[in-house]
């Protein structure tokens, strides 16, 4: 499998945090979040570990038929910096 750089795994984590800000305070599965990014979904996850651990997103655990899923959403003080931030 190839690499990917660090610029483009940038990239990828901020097209994440814009899709969570535009459908704040919706949660997303890790699947659908890999299927909005064209990634798989244990690239994807690891990249929301990385930003969870950055305090930027945060998750809750489901549980159901198909095992346990997690959920992500932008934390509260990260989408009131984004809203300042943005036009």
């Amino acid at each position: 499998m190839s690499k990917i750089s660090l610029e483009k795994e940038a990239r990828i984590k901020e097209e994440i945090l814009r899709i969570l800000y535009d459908s704040y305070p919706k949660f997303y599965y890790t699947s659908s979040i890999s299927y909005e990014v064209l990634r798989n979904n244990e690239f994807v996850l690891r990249l929301m570990n990385e930003m969870m651990k950055g305090g930027l997103v945060s998750f809750i655990c489901e549980r159901g038929g198909r095992g346990m899923r997690k959920k992500w959403c932008l934390k509260n003080d990260v989408f009131e910096k984004y809203k300042e931030l943005l036009p």
